[in-house]
């Protein structure tokens, strides 16, 4: 079955460019002139006033991510657009009244030829003036629209910065300081070529699917969340939305292509865009909020070149995963259940016998996406750092507002604050097994259903030993 399955995923991934496709105009925001080639899925929501009103925060954000925007610039794109924006509604408010003046005219038969002809021959000269102003105003909204889509979302106050991890939890089990062969040296059980194909071998196949089954029964059954089953790929117009970097994933070369803006990537139904086609243009009552919600299935995240990182499970583009994604109502309740996760996914780990820590990444790691992320990271005795093997990340109301997922309230429309990650990578988590010597037959996977079974069995032939 492990050989089936990466011969299908080598199939697609040899279908996919490597190399991100450069686009010259946004699948998120299509402008007029464009539209008529280029069908818009979505159009975002996008607070102008209220983000140039106070920058304060999102200055704040750009320095702390170390990112190079400059909001001045930004700033003089916006009052050029608002300039193009107030003269089009001038000229648009002219022709207005305009036709306002020859219908009373005409109904009141008091209008004459002469009169006539010079309305509606300034009535022609407006609608050249607006046309005019329109094709103007394209590449000036693009370009400024494009800047302001690229802008992060806001830090959470408890996100850390200047490259300083905030530890949340460290598990007791000691750290081991010795240094051990890399996990590549099991032969026997790993057959690794490259980042996208390699191949694993008896109980490390096994525990790959088991791992992957039993940390989604256990969030299913323990946590309440709702199990779904995402597609392995997804639009551009979805990966834009969630300010995902495209070179994360294989660009898919289509055969008969829909639009040559919207592409489709290969994504991985265990990630988080993976979430957003069921999600985009969805309106919810607040009754039905928190939405919690988990996808066991592949991930498709190509790790960053490196020249100083050695290829092997760590770095591996394909994996078995278990991705969560929850909907709330305002910020607080999205910190309340990113605790969930992170609870959950602390107790997952903890049964395995292995040292794990969760620590809050730097600003400076973060996607535009992300206002908070925590990363559950295990040690690798062979590199001597920790591998990240989950993350759990807190997106606010950043991707709502541009998928437009709604809230329907009394006094109007609000975005739901988002939280997920992907709380599992198995083949991060099997490699860091094997070096810290960790048997993958005894280790105990909470919400393994023949694990439970076995357990309730032996109990009950105890429990009837005792009447012998």
């Amino acid at each position: 079955m492990m050989k089936f399955l990466t011969s299908t995923t080598k199939y697609l991934l040899k279908n996919s460019q490597q190399l991100p496709f450069r686009r010259s105009i946004s699948a998120l925001y299509i402008t007029g002139d464009k539209a008529k080639n280029n069908y818009a899925p979505l159009q975002p929501y996008m607070d102008f006033e209220g983000t140039f009103k106070d920058l304060a925060p999102l200055e704040e954000s750009i320095k702390a991510r170390k990112m190079q925007i400059n909001l001045d610039e930004l700033r003089v794109k916006y009052t050029k657009y608002l300039s193009m924006q107030k003269q089009i509604k001038e000229v648009e408010t002219e022709r207005e009244v305009l036709t306002k003046k020859l219908k009373e005219l005409n109904k009141t038969g008091a209008a004459n030829s002469v009169e006539t002809e010079q309305l509606k021959k300034t009535g022609v000269n407006l609608r050249n003036k607006l046309k005019s102003l329109k094709t103007q105003k394209y590449p000036i909204e693009e370009d400024f629209v494009h800047a302001f889509l690229n802008l992060p979302n806001t830090l959470h106050p408890q996100c850390p910065h200047s490259n300083v991890e905030k530890l949340l939890y460290r598990s007791q089990t000691p750290r081991c300081e010795e240094q051990k062969p890399t996990h590549l040296a099991n032969k026997d059980l790993i057959h690794f070529i490259n980042n996208d194909r390699y191949y694993m071998f008896g109980e490390l196949a096994e525990f790959d699917v088991f791992s992957m089954q039993a940390l989604t029964n256990y969030f299913v059954n323990k946590g309440g969340f709702m199990q779904m089953s995402n597609p392995d790929f997804v639009r551009l117009v979805l990966l834009e939305a969630s300010a995902t970097p495209l070179e994360s994933y294989h660009l898919v070369k289509e055969e008969d292509l829909i639009s040559e803006v919207n592409r489709a990537y290969l994504t991985g139904g265990a990630t988080f865009e993976g979430f957003l086609g069921a999600f985009a243009r969805l309106v919810v009552y607040p009754t039905a909020l928190p939405l919690p919600c988990v996808a066991a299935g592949r991930s498709y995240v190509k790790v960053p070149s490196n020249s100083s990182q050695i290829e092997n499970l760590f770095t591996a583009t394909q994996t078995n995963a278990v991705q969560t994604f929850v909907a709330t109502q305002t910020a607080d309740d999205a910190q309340k259940q990113m605790e969930t996760i992170l609870n959950l996914a602390v107790d997952f780990y903890k049964e395995l016998g292995v040292h794990f820590r969760v620590v809050y990444a730097d600003a400076s790691a973060l996607t535009n996406a992300e206002c908070l992320r925590a990363n559950i990271e295990i040690y690798s005795p062979a590199e001597q750092r920790y591998i990240c093997v989950g993350s759990v990340s807190n997106y606010s109301d950043y991707v709502s507002k541009r998928i437009m997922f709604c809230i329907r309230e009394k006094t109007g429309y609000a975005f739901p604050h988002l939280v997920g990650g992907n709380v599992l990578h198995t083949t991060r988590l099997i490699a860091l097994l094997m070096e810290n010597g960790v048997n993958l037959e005894d280790c105990k996977l909470l919400g393994d259903v023949n694990s439970e079974a076995s357990a309730g069995s032996a109990a009950l032939n105890e429990f009837k030993d005792l009447f012998k």
